[in-house]
């Protein structure tokens, strides 16, 4: 099951150049179980810790509550959510 997040990971990455968590569960209002989160954000952490992807904090503005996003290495998705006056901001995530 593993290995099918992580290639979905990586085909969502291609275009626009991120994922969140909610994107790869479809589950866009975040009310889906929050270990079903948690098996997406370990694939993430595996797959940047292989260098295949940038992780960084998603702070949306109506929410507050930081959604973890899978980015291609050397996107800058704090820059493009800015240039796109996007609903929400980037930090780049630290353990």
């Amino acid at each position: 099951m593993s290995e099918a997040i992580e290639q979905q990971i990586m085909e969502r990455i291609k275009s626009p150049g991120w994922v969140t968590t909610r994107g790869i569960l479809l589950d866009p209002s975040g009310s889906l179980d929050s270990q079903e989160h948690a098996k997406i954000e370990a694939a993430m952490k595996k797959l940047s810790q292989q260098g295949l992807v940038t992780l960084w904090k998603l702070i949306v503005e109506n929410d507050q509550k930081p959604l973890l996003a899978a980015a291609k290495p050397g996107f800058a998705l704090d820059k493009d959510l800015e240039e796109r006056g996007a609903w929400a901001r980037a930090v780049p995530y630290t353990d």
